[in-house]
């Protein structure tokens, strides 16, 4: 497999490359609006107004995730462990990485899901009982949303690392909120493509750059080590087999070939290609017969109506789609 680019002007040179030929509604889909109005802003091209958008929004987070852990870090005891969002925005040209939320692991979740409510969070959005957070929360005076973790977001029939490991490795947050910690980068770059896979297979170009951008600078034997021990070295090699194709302009390896093509001309996936992701993700991430069990799970999911759904209007969906094959996929939903 070959290597990732090893600096990071070489990373964001072919991010930028990505990015140059695609439309706004792509680059948008694709979550990368901040640093593709920064790459023009600073090529001295016009900035369309959407991604001026994208671009303040990233800045507006980033000043207002300290404040939103210093006041987690004050109500609660115990451990507070961050992931995801400003600690790899710090690490995108300018800062420039939309994110709404701040995703927290704790070793008691429910006790700091208590806290907060008691201090007048409020909870909001969706919510699923297996989810691998609690339901989001959020403060009225602060714009970002708080996801207290029970566990990172990992793939089924694989068993996530106990917190008590990514305590033993966290450091000092960049954020600089005393008190609240950081996943070591190896485990971080790990935890990144394992929530990639399991919330939307490859879905966006935004969850391969993260992944890239945080490994950028780390050893690649230590990356695939780590991969290996947490069962997740079939799952680490496709992430990065797909990464190098699309950086380097070359084509995706097969299978992600036949499902993953929006990557390469940053779209949205087509109908076709979203029942080839439910049926061909597991053989790119796990054994194969770990693979078997999910391309039944995923059978049953796409046979069976969805919740409240009659099987008229399934079947209708159905028909529609076998009409349209190359229609976007306008309700891409991986779980």
């Amino acid at each position: 497999m070959a290597a990732a680019p090893a600096t990071d002007t070489a990373l964001w040179t072919a991010v930028e490359r990505l990015l140059d030929g695609a439309t706004v509604d792509g680059i948008r889909l694709h979550k990368l609006g901040a640093v593709a109005g920064r790459f023009r802003r600073l090529r001295g091209e016009p900035v369309p107004p959407q991604l001026a958008a994208d671009e303040r929004g990233s800045a507006v987070a980033l000043l207002l995730a300290p404040r939103v852990l210093e006041r987690v870090r004050s109500l609660v005891d115990g451990p507070l462990v961050l992931i995801k969002g400003p600690e790899v925005a710090r690490l995108y040209p300018g800062r420039a990485r939309v994110f709404g939320d701040v995703d927290l692991l704790t070793p008691d979740p429910w006790a700091v899901q208590r806290a907060l409510l008691d201090a007048g969070c409020a909870e909001v959005g969706d919510f699923f009982e297996d989810a691998h957070h609690l339901r989001p929360l959020k403060w009225p005076d602060l714009g970002l949303k708080i996801e207290v973790h029970k566990r990172p977001s990992w793939p089924k029939r694989i068993p996530p690392p106990p917190f008590e490991e990514l305590l033993e490795a966290a450091t000092p947050a960049a954020c600089g909120v005393d008190g609240v910690l950081a996943v070591d980068p190896t485990q971080h770059a790990l935890i990144l493509a394992a929530h990639g896979w399991k919330e939307n297979a490859l879905g966006t170009l935004r969850d391969l750059v993260d992944v890239a951008a945080v490994a950028a600078t780390l050893p690649e034997h230590e990356l695939e080590h780590a991969a290996t021990a947490w069962g997740l070295e079939r799952l680490w090699n496709a992430t990065r087999a797909t990464t190098d194709a699309l950086l380097e302009g070359r084509p995706l390896p097969f299978p992600q070939r036949a499902w993953a093509r929006h990557l390469e001309s940053v779209r949205e996936r087509t109908v076709l290609e979203s029942h080839l992701r439910n049926w061909l993700q597991g053989f790119s991430k796990s054994p194969p017969r770990v693979a078997i069990l999910d391309l039944r799970d995923a059978l049953r999911r796409e046979l069976r109506p969805k919740p409240g759904e009659s099987w008229r209007t399934k079947l209708a969906r159905a028909a529609d789609a076998a009409r349209h094959p190359r229609q976007p996929s306008l309700h891409d939903d991986a779980r």
